[in-house]
């Protein structure tokens, strides 16, 4: 493994995030410190915040009878901000409820996607400067945890202990562990409960019964429950044990869980010869230690004698770990000092690590690790494709009215939308800009009841994230309805917002293909039309309800026209039309009726298309019909070499993940170089046929889930979640496939689904893969939990976990793990 392997594999150990300073920071929110909380409507609150003892929610006093209130959870925050950041502040200042001079004070908590703002005012500079770090640090430890799924560890069991003892006494009753599984999203009946009782029996007699847990106990029952003994057969084929040895040891696990023969059916490892292997067992705690391995997949005997006299073995020696990451991983490079870093990175036990053995619990951790999971995290964590090819050469993820937070006739323009799609990776906004008061530009969707918002306040707010993801450049498509004179203050706003970054002359000036991203870096390009100055042109504006054109003649202001280099928008007739009368910087909108009828059109001429896409920037935006913010399937155009597919990114949709999946390939920086038969290197591609000279066979085994939630993640719903998972593959029109396992009754903790799937791809680089968790309902439909969306390229082989998101893109707990192999048709 090379270093930004391992750079990667420890920069994401929890246990290395926290020095003593930040335990410290952490410590100082532990304690009660007064904010003043100010509202939209300039009121301000005297407030005593504090973080919680189990860090993971900012509680307050309430001024009524001193009662205690959550303010935010941690897990749910996505920025801190300082200063006079938010909608809250800025309207505060219009109504003079607050100073400018205060801004050194004032800091944000912005929560729920960037929806909501927890506004404070500090005392002074240190205390706001501790509580920006002591947050900013739990934020970055609990999306670390997200990553690694450590979060299931002692700590987080505890707590878990904590909110299930009700009556505080510090043990849990048979009635609250019951209750307890029911959030955890399993169900057993009294006889299993009772026998999980008696393995966690740490206190009692061998034959008193155990009627309460206390914590350790309920450590012990926790891991019995949570087991993973489809993770010990694998250990179990590449330890060198024979059948007799592999069924002694899988046998109290299938006891416990009734599991089904957990067979992976691509596996043909003979494992006939059994090697001498020994493992030390610390004789401390002896009782403890036997009750604890018994049956647990995590902690199970290293050395128990069957009837047979056959040794059984639950876990990996460094040899062996090679192997199996080699062969089954496919880690070719990796060396017995690589894994004996590995061990020590992620085995837990001590004599694990002292012998160069790695068992259950160290194998679980070792496979959840980004580096292991089935994303490449050589494509997705770093920029990797040539990105000195000319601009019409890429894919760039864009928005449509970016303005815009729910549907398109009604409610709040925000600037924080654009917050949370640049923070995604979007490289290109739209802004549609018309006549304000006091010559200050309004964004707003036209002939529309949603309220205005100030120009200034958005560019304020793109300034400010328009690179922190990404360096390439960054498009804003400007829809001007504007007259002459506030066409002037729009680029004077532009202009004095970005400076140096607006792009307003070409890099060169005689040129025939546009530059490249790499030569773009760190530059903003304006999209807009174009007229010559003292021009007279049609203004169109377009009432989107009605579907009516309304007709605005005024001049186009030279300092505006003047900021619009490379991507000059003209109108579109067709396609033969534009290659033969059009330049490299004229750019093309199409609307999706219009785009749609392009690639209806009988064969071949749908091609014309992607040759369109060859010379010029195309970008097609959603139909009228959209009031509701839904979005078109982008798949369909890029296939046809579309650069830009305006989503509407406020709508948490199957497009949109399709849209996060397909941009979190290359980095996550926005922008995805096409494949070469979509650049005229390879005249047999056609969208709407078979490509068999790169097709591929994918092969994913469903072997089982772990830790899904319930619908919403709603831990109070006494159902108990049905798991099956639905598996489709999209791309060219013959690359779409659906296929999905049986369900699981009564299992949301640990399904198991040994469940194989096969598709053909015949077009690889433009295919993308969902996996989608959903509880079925016995009386008909399903609900979701929880999806992944994940590019073929991007697919890593072998034993791979797949962390789960929810359907605003945020991490959940669960994970569904998988074996992958792809073979040539």
């Amino acid at each position: 493994m090379d270093e930004t392997q391992w750079k990667r594999i420890m920069d994401n150990d929890p246990s290395n995030i926290a020095s003593t300073q930040q335990i410290h920071i952490v410590n100082i929110l532990k304690r009660r410190t007064t904010f003043i909380k100010y509202k939209p409507n300039g009121r301000t609150y005297s407030r005593i915040y504090y973080l919680v003892l189990s860090e993971d929610a900012i509680h307050y006093c309430g001024s009524k009878h001193k009662s205690k209130h959550e303010a935010c959870v941690i897990k749910d925050i996505n920025q801190i901000r300082p200063g006079f950041t938010t909608a809250v502040w800025r309207k505060c200042l219009e109504k003079n409820k607050i100073i400018t001079d205060k801004a050194n004070l004032a800091f944000s908590i912005l929560y729920n996607n960037n929806r909501q703002s927890l506004d404070l005012l500090a005392e002074t500079e240190d205390i706001r400067s501790q509580w920006i770090q002591g947050l900013e640090f739990l934020i970055n430890r609990y999306q670390s945890h997200m990553r690694t799924h450590r979060e299931i560890t002692d700590k987080w069991i505890w707590h878990l202990f904590a909110q299930a003892d009700y009556d505080q006494s510090g043990q849990l009753s048979r009635t609250e562990v019951q209750r307890l599984l029911y959030t955890l999203n399993i169900q057993l009946n009294d006889n299993e409960i009772d026998l999980y009782f008696d393995q966690a029996n740490i206190r009692a007699g061998e034959n008193q019964l155990l009627t309460y847990l206390d914590k350790d106990e309920f450590l012990v029952f926790y891991k019995y429950v949570s087991q993973r003994p489809e993770l010990l057969k694998i250990i179990c084929q590449f330890n060198g044990s024979s059948n007799e040895q592999m069924a002694g040891t899988l046998s109290d696990y299938t006891v416990i869980h009734k599991l089904p023969n957990v067979i992976f059916r691509h596996n043909t490892r003979n494992n006939s010869q059994p090697l001498n292997l020994r493992k030390s067992i610390n004789s401390k705690n002896k009782h403890v230690k036997s009750n604890l391995r018994r049956r647990s997949s995590s902690i199970t005997p290293e050395s128990t004698l069957s009837s047979h006299r056959a040794v059984r073995k639950n876990f990996l020696t460094i040899e062996q770990l090679k192997d199996f990451l080699q062969k089954e991983e496919h880690m070719k490079a990796l060396s017995i000092e690589d894994c004996s870093r590995l061990i020590v990175r992620f085995e837990p036990s001590i004599e694990g690590r002292q012998c160069e053995e790695i068992g259950v619990d160290g194998f679980r951790l070792l496979l959840l690790h980004d580096e292991f999971c089935i994303m490449n995290p050589d494509k997705i964590h770093r920029i990797y494709q040539d990105m000195t090819q000319p601009i019409t050469d890429y894919f760039i993820a864009t928005s449509h009215n970016t303005y815009i937070q729910g549907y398109q006739v009604y409610g709040d323009c925000t600037a924080e939308t654009y917050v949370r799609a640049l923070r995604t990776g979007c490289r290109a906004v739209e802004i549609d800009c018309y006549d304000g008061d006091n010559m200050e530009p309004i964004v707003y969707h036209g002939n529309t009841l949603t309220t205005p918002i100030k120009l200034q306040d958005i560019l304020n707010a793109i300034a400010l994230e328009a690179f922190t993801v990404s360096p390439y450049p960054l498009f804003l498509n400007l829809e001007n309805r504007c007259s002459y004179q506030q066409q002037g203050v729009i680029a004077r706003l532009l202009k004095d917002t970005f400076k140096n970054q607006l792009l307003s002359k070409p890099l060169i000036e005689d040129f025939q293909t546009l530059p490249s991203p790499e030569q773009l870096k760190y530059k903003v390009i304006i999209r807009s039309r174009h007229h010559s100055q003292g021009q007279t042109t049609t203004n169109t504006k377009l009432n989107r309800i009605s579907n009516q054109i309304e007709q605005n003649s005024n001049e186009y202001h030279p300092d505006l026209a003047s900021l619009l280099i490379y991507c000059q928008n003209v109108s579109f007739t067709s396609i033969p039309q534009t290659l033969s009368t059009q330049k490299c910087y004229h750019s093309i909108s199409l609307k999706e009726s219009t785009a749609d009828d392009l690639i209806a059109v009988e064969v071949p001429h749908h091609l014309d298309l992607i040759a369109l896409t060859q010379h010029h920037l195309v970008r097609v935006y959603p139909g009228t019909i959209r009031q509701n913010s839904s979005n078109m399937h982008p798949l369909f155009y890029w296939t046809y070499g579309i650069q830009m597919v305006a989503l509407n990114y406020q709508t948490n949709d199957e497009s949109m993940c399709l849209q996060h999946g397909f941009f979190s390939d290359n980095g996550g920086c926005g922008y995805l170089l096409k494949p070469p038969c979509l650049l005229g290197k390879d005249p047999s591609y056609d969208p709407k046929e078979k490509f068999y000279e790169k097709g591929k066979r994918l092969q994913i085994l469903l072997i089982s889930g772990q830790h899904l939630p319930k619908e919403n993640n709603s831990v109070d719903d006494p159902d108990i979640s049905d798991p099956y998972v639905k598996i489709c593959t999209y791309g060219i029109e013959c690359d779409y496939t659906e296929h999905r396992t049986p369900s699981i009754r009564n299992n949301g903790l640990n399904p198991i689904w040994d469940y194989k799937i096969t598709a053909d791809i015949y077009c690889p680089e433009l295919c993308l893969v969902i996996f989608q968790v959903r509880d079925h309902d016995r009386h008909g439909g399903s609900s979701f939990i929880g999806q992944a969306c994940i590019p073929f390229n991007v697919l890593q082989l072998g034993y791979r976990h797949i962390k789960l998101k929810a359907k605003n893109g945020d991490y959940i707990h669960g994970t569904i793990f998988v074996h992958v192999k792809i073979d040539d048709i």
